[in-house]
């Protein structure tokens, strides 16, 4: 084995010394502790599956890199919201268009009530949101609680 290793360091720079297999060694063990710090950061994220935005709180699931089964949650009772946003087909201008959570386990009492758009635009908005605290970190604050 150690035959082809000096054959190696020697096809490649014409001659062999013991420094050149510890380089070599050293700079093996680092990528891989390279790859396998970045496969760790990329799994550390998928521990954050819930945040409060909107007086309401979000919860959702990965698949893969994706967020799926994103919806949202009554803080009081911790059930499911009923998204209402029959007065987003009717009006014309983004002001006027709202989108109202409510719990129905609470009474029909509205939780949140979000401007500019209907129950699609709401989940983008959400979605946005939760890339955009992973990708600058600060889902680790959210995390910790």
């Amino acid at each position: 084995m150690m035959s082809y290793i000096k054959l190696f360091f020697i096809n490649i720079f014409g001659y062999y010394e013991l420094w050149m297999i510890w380089l070599s060694i050293f700079i093996i063990a680092a990528f891989i502790i390279t790859i396998v710090l970045v496969l760790n950061r990329d799994e550390e994220y998928k521990k954050f599956n819930s945040v409060f935005l909107y007086n309401v709180i979000w919860k959702w699931k990965y698949k893969k890199n994706s967020i799926i089964s994103l919806w949202c949650y009554c803080p009081e009772c911790g059930s499911e919201l009923m998204c209402d946003d029959e007065y987003c087909r009717s009006a014309i201008m983004l002001t006027n268009k709202t989108t109202f959570l409510i719990c129905q386990k609470c009474g029909e009492i509205e939780k949140s009530r979000i401007v500019g758009g209907d129950r699609n635009y709401l989940l983008r908005m959400v979605r946005l949101e939760i890339q955009k605290r992973i990708r600058n970190g600060t889902y680790k604050d959210e995390t910790k609680k």
